[in-house]
């Protein structure tokens, strides 16, 4: 499935639609969504990206003397 505006308010599930509004906050735009993306993968594919770039941002602006 392809996701537009329309997709996005008619056909996902109110927890599909938040996982994918997250992603769009860490700039990423998911192309598609099929029925391999469960609430539970997208949710863990959410945390582990924040997670990452939480500790990215943390090991950049670290300063140790």
């Amino acid at each position: 499935m392809n996701i537009t505006t329309y997709t996005r308010v008619h056909k996902l599930t109110p927890t599909q639609r938040s996982h994918i509004s997250e992603l769009e906050s860490l700039a990423l735009r998911p192309k598609r969504i099929n029925e391999l993306n469960d609430n539970f993968e997208m949710e863990n594919l959410v945390n582990n990206i924040k997670q990452t770039m939480f500790q990215e941002y943390k090991s950049a602006y670290d300063v140790r003397n």
